[in-house]
Formats: structure tokens, C-alpha cells, sequence
């Protein structure tokens, strides 16, 4: 029972939205924005959507999307439809576009289009740009903030942590991903990919440094990349079934957590 519950959690996205969320929150907690719940469910909705879509018509995944997995996304989509009444015109209209774009990584080749996916090199942006995006410039856009150069940094901060967690997942589909994708180990080897990861992690920590108020604050990013990057040099051909799809997506987890511990103490 417990096994099911787990696989269910994993594969129907619900832990990639609450990874998602972690991030969301970190943004929230950078900027002092008050919470706003429907901004939350709106995200996890989308984002549960959106992969569910995605898991559905995967080249490398294979995936059958069962019932209850079928019936969380219908709940989920209703979610997203109430909880969308009370964001603005500005936000909606910036998910919708990334919405369309996340949506478009994965149409089928055919005559007229062909999914953002299988043109060279774009993969990791799209999916890196849509991230940040969904993390940085929603929630201000949401709740009117002016931008600024802090609101760049941070954009490229969240920018960066995804490309580099990024790159256990594309390790794992090296084989499945088809050569003209171009993703970062099939461009720069498996090494490589890992050099270019824990130095896109390395300036994480770089760019926490202009973000925070004191010297002490980035602790708990310097503990959270820390794992990140043993987590990345640990990621091979050959993986645990969990081990991006978990553990991974845990990393945003662990990272609001020590963030909030850290506040605590």
C-alpha cells in the first residue's frame, strides 16, 4: 500500500509540484511578498498539469497515465480554472504563454509542427526558462512589484539551479533522448555535463551572495548545492528507478526547509 501510495506521488508530478512550490516559496521569501494562496494552488495545479501532459506523450518515458492519475489531473484542472479567477490579467496572461510554450515541447513531428523537444539545443532552455519564469516573474507580476536588478539576479539564480538539476534527468535519457535533441551530455559528455552542473551550482552561491542581507544567509544555500552536487556526480546511465524523480526533485525541498530552519535558529 505504502509502495503505491509512493508511486503514485512521484508519477502523477505531485512531488515535482511541491518542488516547484519550494522554489516559488524561496521567491516569496527573498522579496517579503505576502502569501497568496491561490498564486500556490494555481502553480502546483499547472505545473501537475502540465507534466501529467507532458509524462503522457513522452518519447522516453513510455508512460501510461493510469486512472487515479487521470482523475487527480481532472481535479487538478478544475483547481487551476477556480484558483485562475483571482490572479491578474498580466499573470495569466504570462502563464498562458508559458503554459502554450510547455505544451508545444512535446507535439508530435508531423507535416506542419514539430515539437520544441526535437529541434537541437533547445530542450534545457525552454524547460529552464519556463522554470524561472514560473518562480520569478509570476509572483512579482502578481502582485505588482517593480523590477529591478535584484529581480534579474534572481531570475538568473533560479535560471542556473534548474539547468543544473536538470542534468541528472538528461543523464538518465541520454540513451532514450534522440542525438538531435542535442542535450548537455550528448553535446559535452557525460563528465562534461557534470563539470558545466556544479559549476552552474557553484554560481548559485555566487549570486546568493549579492542577494542576501548578511554574509550568513547563504548557508543554507551553500548546504543545499552542496548536496545538489553530490547528488549530480553521483547521477549516471544507470539509475534507481527514484533517484532524479525523488531525490532530485527533493533538492528545492531541502533547500526552502534549511532556509526556514536557518531563520529559526
Amino acid at each position: 500500500m505504502i509502495t503505491k501510495l509512493f508511486r503514485f506521488y512521484v508519477l502523477s508530478s505531485t512531488h515535482l509540484g511541491l518542488a516547484v512550490l519550494s522554489l516559488l516559496a524561496i521567491v516569496h521569501l527573498q522579496y517579503d511578498l505576502s502569501w497568496q494562496y491561490p498564486l500556490f494552488i494555481f502553480v502546483f495545479c499547472a505545473t501537475v498539469v502540465t507534466y501529467n501532459f507532458m509524462r503522457s506523450f513522452s518519447f522516453s518515458e513510455h508512460v501510461n497515465p493510469r486512472r487515479p492519475i487521470l482523475v487527480f489531473s481532472f481535479l487538478t484542472i478544475i483547481g487551476l480554472c477556480i484558483s485562475a479567477t483571482k490572479l491578474t490579467f498580466h499573470t495569466l496572461l504570462l502563464a498562458f504563454f508559458l503554459g502554450l510554450l510547455s505544451f508545444s515541447y512535446v507535439l508530435p513531428n508531423n507535416r506542419f509542427f514539430t515539437g520544441l523537444r526535437q529541434l537541437p539545443y533547445l530542450k534545457s532552455f525552454v524547460v529552464v526558462g519556463c522554470w524561472a519564469s514560473v518562480v520569478v516573474l509570476i509572483p512579482l507580476i502578481n502582485h505588482r512589484c517593480q523590477f529591478s536588478t535584484i529581480s534579474v539576479v534572481l531570475w538568473i539564480q533560479m535560471a542556473l539551479w534548474t539547468f543544473a538539476t536538470m542534468i541528472p534527468f538528461e543523464i538518465r535519457d541520454i540513451y532514450d533522448d534522440s542525438n538531435r535533441m542535442k542535450t548537455i551530455p550528448q553535446i559535452f559528455g557525460i563528465k562534461g555535463a557534470k563539470m558545466i552542473g556544479t559549476l552552474s551550482l557553484v554560481a548559485v552561491n555566487i549570486l546568493s551572495y549579492f542577494l542576501a542581507h548578511q554574509i550568513e544567509d547563504i548557508t543554507p544555500t551553500v548546504l543545499t548545492t552542496a548536496i545538489a552536487i553530490v547528488l549530480l556526480l553521483k547521477s549516471n546511465e544507470e539509475q534507481s528507478p527514484y533517484f532524479a524523480s525523488f531525490w532530485v526533485e527533493s533538492l528545492p525541498i531541502i533547500w526552502l526547509l534549511s532556509i526556514l530552519v536557518w531563520k529559526w535558529i
